[in-house]
């Protein structure tokens, strides 16, 4: 029941990490909204791959490398920039379009990738939440778990991450095909609203930080 127990809570801590509306699920949904199922996935693909490379730098003890100031600025900077940027390309999507409705699976995937890498990795307040979540759970471990374990347990946190996007991705694509243009435009509205407010809550929260 342990061992059952220590594969099904890094499950759900996945989960519960990943569900929450962010600057990234609501990219997902944007991009799920103009291109369907592979922009959005790619989406949130990059972001993941932005998690793994903070997971790599927790068990690698790089944490006071992200700290360092300018390091953290620069990250703060493009994270602020990308958002402001996702946040007014959704908003000028709100003039109705009669191509909004076409989906274009062969549409710019790399890119798609890329902006959920930067939107993760851009933020600096992800690395310290992960820091905090991910890293304190890591130091309970008792003492006779060995890397194994830790890689396991990890596995698992990104498994669940891994799992809820793809439901995001899968779920914005089909029921795209049962919303309205109108629909589609106030989304649009809502989640570059949301973007531009994110990014400026991360400048703020940023220089609040000192």
């Amino acid at each position: 029941m342990d061992a059952i127990l220590f594969f099904i809570k890094p499950l759900v801590l996945g989960i519960s990490l990943a569900a929450p509306v962010g600057p990234v699920k609501l990219q997902m949904i944007r991009a799920g909204l103009s291109g369907g199922f592979w922009p959005s996935w790619l989406t949130g693909l990059g972001a993941l791959t932005a998690d793994l490379i903070f997971i790599g730098a927790i068990l690698g003890g790089l944490l006071p490398f992200f700290r360092i100031p300018i390091i953290s600025a620069a990250m703060t900077a493009a994270g602020a920039v990308l958002l402001f940027k996702l946040g007014i390309k959704s908003i000028s999507a709100y003039r109705y379009d009669k191509t909004m409705l076409d989906v274009h699976p062969t549409g710019n995937l790399q890119g798609s990738f890329t902006e959920g890498f930067f939107l993760a990795f851009g933020n600096p307040f992800n690395l310290f939440f992960w820091f905090g979540v991910y890293g304190s759970a890591i130091a309970l471990f008792p003492s006779t778990f060995g890397m194994a374990d830790v890689f396991a347990y990890s596995f698992f946190i990104v498994a669940g991450i891994f799992l809820w996007n793809l439901n995001v991705a899968l779920t914005v694509h089909f029921a795209r095909k049962l919303i309205s243009a109108l629909v589609l435009r106030i989304i649009n509205l809502i989640a570059g609203t949301s973007l531009i407010l994110f990014a400026i809550k991360l400048i703020w929260d940023f220089f609040h930080s000192f």
